[in-house]
């Protein structure tokens, strides 16, 4: 479960330089429309939880409007790999992802996204 903040295991128990991953972290969201939100989530949370913790609270806010349907959208960001990856299994937790800090950007997948998680599994 995400909390929204007014002001935001992995398998290893390590985390964004932390030898353990405490039970809520804090994730900084940027959303197409320019918000950036930071929720409060279990670093148990899934991914499909996190994003729709994320847009229930964008509601609340201007320019909520200009942003399609969650489901048009995964989450991108920057791992202890130093890679930027796309996250489309949004079944994985976040204490899984193995972020290099707590920041998700949501973006509209490009090309076929079926195609990309094939590939994905594959590579």
């Amino acid at each position: 479960i995400c909390f929204l903040l007014s002001h935001s295991e992995p398998s290893s128990g390590e985390l964004w330089g932390m030898h353990l991953m405490p039970p809520s972290i804090l994730v900084d969201c940027l959303l197409p429309n320019g918000m950036i939100l930071t929720l409060e989530c279990l670093r148990e949370a899934t991914l499909i939880t996190v994003k729709h913790e994320l847009f229930k609270e964008a509601r609340k806010y201007p320019l909520h409007n200009l942003l399609q349907e969650e489901s048009s959208y995964i989450f991108v960001s920057v791992t202890q790999e130093a890679e930027r990856e796309e996250f489309y299994d949004e079944t994985r937790r976040l204490c899984d992802l193995r972020l290099f800090q707590a920041f998700l950007k949501v973006i509209e997948p490009v090309g076929n996204r079926e195609e990309k998680i094939l590939n994905r599994e594959i590579g």
